[in-house]
């Protein structure tokens, strides 16, 4: 039973540094500017309330707008991508009522563009850089969403290849602690191989102390 103290102490100790770990990344997310002069602002979904979006959603819409407002008075005139398909429960896409909120709040319709196939973060990257890049060549981009949600987004944006900033439409505790733990779990599941092998490692050395 001692044997196995030394483990399970080290592996409580490697989640507390990788939530420790992941706060400091959300928050340096928060400080880091964001320079103008995108080519588009791409909001990422998140739940609706039939077809409205929820207070989350609408918070990342309020903030593009805002960003929105800040590209053209500085010169530049960004288009908005929406992105998010029709989840399991929802009665249309969260594209298509992103849009919908836009527009009721002034946005011409001609600069929206919709990405409604997306199910995740990852895809909504993915599938939003491939719509950018067949547009706008050399494109960048200015990522919208939440704060507890900008660092797997900007872990997203790099692997989908799309060249740009995470801006966070609120701090990373806005909507409680337990978002912020859910995407630190999130972000973890998605570096399967590096928290792996860093679980194998300390379980290990554990072993190795325990028994020794």
């Amino acid at each position: 039973m001692r044997a196995l103290l030394p483990p399970a102490a080290l592996l409580g100790g490697y989640v507390l540094l990788w939530l420790l770990g992941f706060l400091a990344c959300a928050l340096h997310q928060r400080r880091r500017p964001v320079p103008l002069g995108a080519d588009y602002l791409v909001v990422l979904g998140a739940a609706l309330d039939g077809c409205v979006p929820a207070p989350t959603l609408a918070a990342r819409l309020d903030a593009a707008l805002d960003r929105l407002a800040a590209e053209e008075a500085a010169g530049h005139a960004p288009l908005l991508l929406v992105t998010g398909g029709k989840g399991p429960h929802e009665q249309c896409t969260e594209a298509g009522a992103m849009a919908r909120y836009l527009i009721s709040r002034g946005v011409p319709a001609e600069r929206i563009r919709r990405e409604e196939r997306a199910v995740n973060t990852a895809e909504n990257l993915r599938f939003g850089a491939a719509l950018m890049a067949a547009e706008r060549p050399g494109y960048r981009c200015t990522v919208v969403t939440s704060g507890f949600h900008t660092v797997r987004s900007a872990l997203a944006a790099r692997r989908a290849g799309a060249p740009g900033r995470v801006l966070g439409a609120d701090g990373p505790l806005a909507h409680g602690p337990y978002q912020l733990l859910r995407e630190a779990v999130g972000t973890a599941l998605a570096l399967p191989r590096a928290n792996g092998a860093a679980l194998l490692l300390l379980t290990g050395t554990g072993v190795v102390l325990g028994l020794a």
